[in-house]
């Protein structure tokens, strides 16, 4: 009975898709009112929530392959963004070759310009790669090693020098010839801190403040063309001043897991899902990048049309404030980018 229902409402979303256009030689053409556009829209959709319904009775009852129904899921969801209208609130693709107006980024750290191929492109040298070692590496090794043996030897003799010199000052102070302040006086009043060098490349970043509803729909096309020990790009959407919470969509090129979505506020970073397998995306080509949020929380991350990613996270309630695209390594550049309001 489930099966055939099913069916028969597959069949009827296929009876409900738009007519194709007569042929030339046809005395009639397609007709239909002002506002079927409309209509079809929200027929399709009460078409999708049945549809969704019967697939979720058939999970329950364990009535078909999990994965059949996903992918059911995916297809209807897919087909019911695609014909429901959207509202663009963000939308570049860099043509003017000026991101700093119409609309406007603020870049907050780093490097970023126009190229007039691939759009908005940004480069952060990554760390250098690893070493080995080699027969004379361990030969000066171990050189090292005894020429440091010798100067522990000296480091001893001078702990006794200093200890000997301790129980004097000690001993002086007892007697009353030195005072407790002499002891912490300098004729350099200068304060010394000890340079640790930087722990890598200093991030670029760069946002965009706009008004994004809870619910929206995000699609980046880009090409990257370093894949490395560190690279990393990062596509923030963040609430209040300072992007202090939100969710977060990093690529990882070259590595395991390769597709990783977040959320983040204060307190730090709590990873929400991933994609485990590599992508490979260094090919020279475009690709699309899309992030969607349903106003029941369900979030999809997909490259090239496939959701590589789907959870429901229900922590962040409130609109967001802007979008940020974050270098933390790598050679990125954004062909284009749009964001759209899925209420």
């Amino acid at each position: 009975m489930l099966r055939r229902q099913l069916a028969t409402l597959l069949l009827a979303g296929a009876l409900a898709a738009p007519a194709v256009a007569a042929d030339d030689g046809s005395r009639y053409s397609e007709w239909r009112p002002d506002d079927a556009g409309a209509s079809g829209a929200a027929a399709l959709e009460a078409l999708a929530r049945e549809l969704e319904a019967l697939i979720d009775e058939a999970d329950r009852a364990r009535a078909a392959d999990p994965r059949f129904l996903q992918d059911l899921r995916d297809r209807i969801a897919a087909h019911v963004a695609d014909a429901r209208p959207r509202e663009a609130l963000i939308r570049d693709d860099f043509t003017d070759g000026d991101y700093t107006d119409d609309p406007r980024w603020t870049v907050g750290s780093g490097d970023f310009s126009v190229d007039p191929v691939l759009g908005l492109r940004t480069m952060v040298a990554l760390p250098e790669a690893g070493w080995s070692l080699s027969e004379d590496a361990i030969d000066t090794i171990i050189e090292t090693g005894d020429a440091l043996l010798e100067s522990g030897d000296e480091l001893l003799e001078s702990s006794d020098e200093l200890l000997e010199s301790g129980k004097d000052a000690i001993d002086d102070l007892l007697s009353g010839e030195t005072k407790l302040g002499d002891l912490f006086e300098s004729d350099d009043d200068e304060v010394v801190t000890e340079d640790t060098g930087a722990d890598g490349p200093e991030p670029a970043e760069i946002t965009l403040e706009a008004a994004i509803p809870n619910a929206f729909l995000l699609e980046m096309e880009m090409t990257s063309r370093v894949a490395g020990k560190g690279a990393q790009l990062e596509i923030d959407l963040f609430q209040g001043r300072g992007g202090s919470a939100g969710y977060r969509l990093s690529y990882l090129p070259g590595a395991r897991p390769a597709l990783v979505l977040s959320r983040f506020n204060r307190r730090g970073v709590t990873v929400i899902g991933e994609h485990g397998g590599r992508l490979g995306l260094e090919d020279g080509g475009s690709h699309a990048i899309a992030l969607s949020r349903e106003s029941d929380g369900t979030m999809t991350a997909s490259v090239d049309g496939t959701p590589l990613v789907r959870v429901k996270s229900s922590a962040l309630d409130d609109p967001f404030d802007g979008v940020s695209l974050v270098n933390g390594g790598g050679d990125y550049a954004v062909r284009s980018i749009a964001v759209y309001g899925d209420e």
